[in-house]
C-alpha cells in the first residue's frame, strides 16, 4: 500500500529516512557525554584533567581506526559489512563525524569551563541530530545546502536543552539562548568546516563572551 506524498508520516515509511534515523541514533546517544560531563556520576573521571584526558585517549583512537580504515581495504570491508550505509559517501576518504564530535569535544574541554563545554557539545549533538532527522523527512525550503525545516527542527532541540540547562541551575538562560541561536546558524550556513567542529567551538564562544562562571 502506497503512501501519500501529503501524507505527514510518509518519512517513517522512507528506507533514505529511516538509514539516516538510524545514524542519528548513534549521533544523539553521544547525548550521554554532556550529561556525565555535567553530573558526573562515575568515580572516574571528575573535573576537567580527567575528563580532558579521557576525551584525548578517545580522540586518538578514533583517528588511528579511521586512518585504518582509509588506508586498509581490509578495515574498509570490515566497516561496510558491519556499518553499511551508516558511513556517507565523503566520510569513505576522510575522518567520521563521530571522530570530529570527539575532537571538538577535547578542544572545547581544553578551551572552556566544564560546563559549557558540556552545554556546547549537547547544542551539536542535539541541534544537527535533529535537524538532520527532520530536514531529510520534511525540508522543502533550502537555505545554502540545508533546509529551513531542518534548521528548525534543530533550532528547536538546542532551545530546549538551553531550557534544561537553565532549569538545573548549569548556565543563565539568556547565555543558553544565545548558545542555540549560534549552534543553529553555524549549522545553516555553507562553512568549510565539519558541523561538529564548527558548532561546538562556536556555541561555546559566544557563551563564553556573555558569562564567565567560576
Amino acid at each position: 500500500m502506497g503512501t501519500s506524498p501529503d501524507d505527514p508520516l510518509a518519512p517513517f515509511h522512507s528506507p533514505r529516512w529511516l538509514s539516516e534515523a538510524q545514524r542519528k541514533s548513534i549521533h544523539l546517544g553521544a547525548l550521554v557525554l554532556p550529561l556525565a560531563m555535567l553530573y558526573e556520576w562515575t568515580p572516574w573521571p571528575r573535573g576537567r584533567h580527567p575528563w580532558l584526558l579521557l576525551l584525548a585517549l578517545l580522540t586518538a583512537a578514533a583517528i588511528v581506526i579511521d586512518l585504518a580504515r582509509i588506508s586498509d581495504r581490509r578495515v574498509q570491508r570490515f566497516f561496510k559489512a558491519f556499518f553499511g550505509e551508516l558511513i556517507r559517501e565523503h566520510e569513505r576518504f576522510t575522518l567520521l563525524g563521530s571522530t570530529f564530535l570527539l575532537i571538538a569535544a577535547m578542544l572545547v574541554t581544553e578551551l572552556f569551563p566544564q560546563r559549557l563545554a558540556a552545554a556546547a557539545i549537547g547544542f551539536t549533538v542535539l541541534g544537527d541530530g535533529v535537524a538532520a532527522l527532520v530536514g531529510r523527512g520534511w525540508g522543502r525550503t533550502r537555505v545554502f545546502a540545508k533546509s529551513l525545516e531542518g534548521a528548525l527542527g534543530g533550532l528547536t532541540a538546542c532551545l530546549l536543552w538551553a531550557g534544561f540547562l537553565a532549569v538545573t541551575g548549569h548556565l543563565p538562560i539568556a547565555v543558553g539562548l544565545a548558545g542555540a541561536l549560534t549552534a543553529m546558524l553555524i549549522e545553516i550556513l555553507p562553512l568549510p568546516l565539519d558541523d561538529n567542529l564548527g558548532v561546538t567551538l562556536a556555541s561555546a564562544a559566544v557563551m563564553r563572551l556573555l558569562w564567565a562562571p567560576m
